[in-house]
């Protein structure tokens, strides 16, 4: 195999150009770019959809995912934040979207390392079909800083 400075460095990188690396199995493979891209791309902007156990809604902040949807149940809703403590500086959003009837909805307290503004305890909207945002930082491997915005409507049309 020649030396890594022996090889010429490429001043034009397409999507079409290869890199080698490893898979998780441990196996060497090659890789376009534009696939690496998208990837990439995913992690940063796409969303993953949290499916619910028993109106519990857990976020894996080891997944690559940056953003989340959440469908609310009308119960007592929990959000856990896990495995933050090997993810600081991640950030991104959490959607939440109100289910259209929304008698018992409600949400249970956050969990102690999760850090509000002002130390104050967040006001969900529990208005059917309501959308709000729950942005978050990974501070520090004990403490995640979140920012909730609720009661989005559509922008008054003159």
């Amino acid at each position: 195999m020649p030396r890594i400075k022996n090889i010429e460095k490429d001043t034009a990188v397409t999507g079409n150009d290869k890199v080698l690396g490893t898979d998780v199995s441990g196996a060497t493979k090659n890789y376009l770019v534009s696939d690496l891209a998208a990837v990439a791309n995913a992690a940063i902007l796409g969303f993953q959809t949290i499916t619910h156990s028993t109106n519990t809604h857990t976020i894996d902040l080891n997944s690559d995912a940056n953003n989340y949807n959440i469908s609310a149940q009308n119960a007592v809703n929990t959000l856990i934040l896990s495995n933050f403590d090997v993810n600081v500086g991640k950030s991104g959003t959490i959607v939440i979207t109100n289910p259209s009837l929304t008698g018992s909805l409600s949400w249970a307290p956050l969990q102690a390392s999760v850090y509000t503004p002002g130390g104050s305890s967040i006001s969900f909207n529990l208005t059917a079909n309501k959308i709000a945002i729950l942005t978050y930082f990974v501070a520090t491997s004990s403490k995640i800083l979140v920012n909730y915005v609720g009661n989005f409507g559509s922008y008054p049309q003159p």
